[in-house]
Parts: structure tokens; C-alpha cells; sequence
């Protein structure tokens, strides 16, 4: 299951509501949700692969991935209450198995230590456990969140840990702490779990989500679906349960959850500046500027994020990129 419902506010301008951060081809030569459907493509047979989106993305979504399944939400309610339609929806059609989730936007290394942590998470989500897949920092990022690990629950090359909590992106000293302890990983949002696991894990920790879906499948009534809480899976679910398993993932893994990605994947010029267009710069040093179909001249500045595009031009300073989601929702 690949979550494709961005609202498109950490790329703005490049990224709007209608056109997401997972349909940018910024980070490689396609888009990142075709990146995604191409590393799951040999492991997950197309009957049994399926995206869920919400009703405004779907014309754009179907353009760019043809016949694939797509399931459909009338109204964006975070990852809660996608993963339990998609569930309920898959357990009708194809009865129980193992359901992994994996968001449409992250840039993921080798799709073979891809897949082969996918099929150790099966194990566990086969002793019906919640799994998610942690990644190991190896820096203090604000921009991500953590997952805090506790005791070991499997032996041998499977480095599998019980989860305690989830953190929401913490500040600058609390992420070096985090780093330091060993106790603390990124949080993927990567999930796998046997079907029957995480619809009866909703009944008991989200039994009014669970009902208003049902309600909604049983009946079609969109007005069940709009009474949904707007609710992660991660604070709504997965830390309320005894069976929440951290696997420390094998892959390399980048949200890229800001323009300050750029600077891992493009090569900075000798006054450490990321440079991607048509762009003119004079005594300018350690920014980051990107033009799309607009001509852009930068001069006599530092340290800042500068995008230009037909459908807006942004000029923030690079230590509150992180923060641009803020902003758009703000203007929104």
C-alpha cells in the first residue's frame, strides 16, 4: 500500500495541492512516486499492489500510474484512518495476509536491502506484531521524527527492538542527545502488519475510526468519512499497543522533506552553492537555488533558499526551510 496523498507545502512553489511533492522529479530522472511503484514492482505483483489517495489527486495520480489500484478517500484524514480503509477494504477483497504501507516520497537506496527488510518485518507481523522500520541517524535532524526503541525481541542479523514512543521533530540539542544514546531512530513511516492485526488494533485503540470506516464501507455514506479524526497511525496506534516492533532498517533511506535535500543529491560549486536552472549568481555563497521555466539572477546573498517558478518564487534563509510547511499552511 503506498500512501500518495501529499498536500504539496514542503516544495512550494514547485509543489502545489494539486500537483504533491511525489509527482517532483527533482530527485532523479522520475517522479518519486514512480520511483516507489518501480523498487516494490518485482516483489509485489501488480493485483496485490494499490495506492490511496485523496478524491482531488485522482485524475493527476491515474495520468501518472496508469491501471494501477488506486483507493479512493472523499477527505485527506491522515495515515490513521488511510491505513484502516485500505485495510478493511483488502481483508473483503483478498482476505488476510501481510499489508505493508510506505509513503510515495521518500528516496530509497538499494531496492534489494529494500525488499529484504520488508521480508523480515513479515516475520514478525506474522507473530502479529505492528512492525515499523527504523533508520539509524548519522546526524541531528531536526526535520525528521524518531522513534525511542526499548528491549531487544529477536536474535541473530535481525536487529528487532520493542517501540516505546514516537518524537515529533525535536530541536537541535535534543537531536544530538537522540544520536549519542543509540536509543532513538528516524521514523520511516514504513510499516508491515498481518491485516486481521491492525484492524482489530483499531477496534481497541481507535474504536471510533474503525466504526465510521465501517460504517462508510458497509454504506457508501460519505458523511461517515467526514466525521473521521485527522490522526497518525503513529500517536493513534502503534505506541498504544504491547505488540509494536521497531526492525533497524538495512536500507538507505531520505525523506527529503525539505528544499535543503538538494544539498545531498547535487554537487555544490566552490562557494557552496546548489545551483539547478537557468540562474545567473554574483557574490552569493552557501545557498540553494532552483528555476523552473523562469529566468533567476541572485546576488549578494547567503545562507538562503531561493526557488523560482511560473506558479510563485520563494526566498526564505535555509535554517527555516524546515519550517516552510508552517508558512503555506499559514497562507493556505
Amino acid at each position: 500500500m503506498i500512501l500518495a496523498g501529499g498536500r504539496g507545502e514542503r516544495f512550494w512553489p514547485l509543489s502545489q495541492p494539486d500537483f504533491p511533492k511525489q509527482l517532483l522529479d527533482i530527485f532523479g530522472h522520475e517522479p518519486l512516486l514512480i520511483q516507489t511503484l518501480h523498487r516494490i514492482k518485482k516483489f509485489i505483483d501488480a493485483k496485490h499492489r494499490i495506492m490511496i489517495v485523496p478524491e482531488e489527486l485522482r485524475r493527476i495520480t491515474r495520468q501518472y500510474v496508469g491501471n494501477e489500484n488506486l483507493i479512493i478517500e472523499p477527505y485527506r484524514r491522515n495515515t490513521g484512518p488511510a491505513i484502516c480503509l485500505a485495510a478493511m477494504q483488502l481483508l473483503a477483497k483478498h482476505g488476510d495476509g501481510i499489508m505493508h504501507v510506505m509513503p510515495s516520497d521518500h528516496m530509497i537506496g538499494s531496492r534489494r536491502n529494500f525488499v529484504l527488510s520488508l521480508q523480515n518485518g513479515e516475520k514478525f507481523a506474522h507473530q502479529g506484531y505492528l512492525v515499523t522500520y527504523g533508520i539509524r541517524p548519522d546526524r541531528p535532524e531536526t526535520g525528521y521524527g524518531y522513534i525511542r526503541i526499548g528491549r531487544r525481541i529477536a536474535s541473530g542479523s535481525i536487529r528487532a527492538h520493542s517501540g516505546i514512543a514516537f518524537i515529533e521533530k525535536p530541536g537541535q540539542r535534543r537531536a544530538r542527545l537522540y544520536v549519542r544514546s543509540k536509543k532513538y531512530l528516524w521514523n520511516s513511516g514504513i510499516f508491515s502488519f498481518r491485516i486481521t492485526a491492525i484492524i482489530e488494533a483499531f477496534k481497541k485503540h481507535l474504536p471510533d475510526v474503525y466504526r465510521n470506516l465501517h460504517q462508510y464501507c458497509e454504506t457508501g455514506g460519505v458523511r461517515f468519512f467526514r466525521l473521521l479524526r485527522d490522526i497518525s497511525i503513529d500517536y493513534g496506534l502503534m505506541e498504544k499497543s504491547n505488540k509494536f516492533c521497531v526492525i533497524t532498517a538495512q536500507f538507505k533511506w531520505d525523506d527529503v522533506g525539505s528544499w535543503l535535500a538538494l544539498e545531498r543529491y547535487h554537487r555544490a560549486d566552490r562557494h557552496r552553492n546548489i545551483i539547478q536552472g537557468d540562474i545567473k549568481v554574483l557574490d552569493t555563497t552557501g545557498s540553494i537555488m532552483y528555476t523552473s521555466g523562469v529566468p533567476l539572477k541572485v546576488y549578494g546573498v547567503n545562507n538562503m533558499v531561493i526557488v523560482a517558478s511560473p506558479t510563485g518564487v520563494l526566498v526564505c534563509r535555509k535554517n527555516r526551510a524546515p519550517d516552510l510547511k508552517n508558512l503555506t499552511s499559514l497562507l493556505q
